[in-house]
């Protein structure tokens, strides 16, 4: 079986130990859920060893494996996509929230901020419509969490200048946003559509797969206003993910114990 593109072994593991955040789960599952991408064993311990060494997992008792706290802060930002549209609040159409940031541009560390919908208007500044449901000290402790760099300032302020809103608003391209869910949404109808037609094996790799894509593309979404942005295509996967979700974990559990007893959708890396 070949590895599909871009599915890396510290994903799966972290993916799959993200549906047992408490309890853990089994060195064996593990390797049974990297041999399903065509993962060998070694490849798949070296991770978890790797994993271990970094603090983002703890085996906690021979052969089983946890997440640690240090990785709750990307699986609670990851799964709040199940929150729709109540991740968002009504906008009055003139506050919006500024970072400024004293690291470089190109800052592997600015995913924090892009993934949150924030976009640099000018060297260190990024600014986003102020929005968002999250309190203004809850969002910058999730900023920091997720690895914006230190030092960084989170304020909030009225009415921008025209340019800067235009500035902002290219930087999101509105239309690719509604274009890129509108696709999702094709690619989880059709993939509900297959699944009832391929083997229970197929369908794990493709429910990990597919539906990982559209989680990221739900949690990363920068939540615009209506005003700017009609919210109808997002709502539209979001529902439609829920669907899928709850295939998946019906595929995911089957009666072979080789295989892990959760939907391990993949979600945003952090490694």
């Amino acid at each position: 079986m070949a590895t599909p593109k871009l599915i890396k072994p510290a994903n799966i593991i972290l993916d799959l130990l993200r549906t047992y955040p408490e309890r853990g789960t089994s060195a064996r599952k593990i390797m049974a859920a990297g041999e399903l991408f065509g993962l060998n064993e070694n490849i798949m311990r070296v991770n978890l060893s790797r994993l271990v060494t970094r603090g983002f997992i703890d085996n906690f008792k021979r052969g089983y494996y946890r997440l640690t706290d240090r990785a709750d802060p990307l699986s609670d930002f990851v799964e709040e996509w199940r929150l729709g549209e109540a991740r968002k609040r009504p906008w009055d159409g003139d506050s919006w929230l500024f970072v400024h940031s004293e690291s470089e541009t190109g800052d592997r560390r600015h995913w924090a901020l892009h993934s949150t919908g924030f976009r640099m208007i000018q060297a260190h500044l990024w600014m986003r419509p102020d929005n968002l449901a999250i309190d203004h000290h809850s969002l910058e402790q999730r900023l920091t969490d997720l690895g914006t760099p230190e030092p960084f300032v989170l304020v909030s302020g009225g009415k921008v200048t025209e340019d800067w809103c235009r500035q902002w608003i290219r930087c999101v391209d509105v239309e690719k946003l509604t274009r890129q869910c509108r696709a999702m949404t094709k690619n989880l109808e059709d993939s509900l559509d297959n699944l009832v037609k391929i083997s229970r094996q197929e369908a794990m790799i493709e429910t990990f797969n597919t539906g990982g894509a559209a989680i990221q593309m739900l949690a990363k979404d920068p939540l615009l206003p209506d005003p700017m942005q009609d919210p109808a295509p997002r709502i539209r996967l979001w529902e439609l993910m829920r669907e899928y979700d709850r295939a998946g974990r019906d595929i995911w559990a089957g009666k072979d114990t080789n295989i892990p007893d959760a939907t391990p959708v993949s979600q945003t890396a952090v490694a």
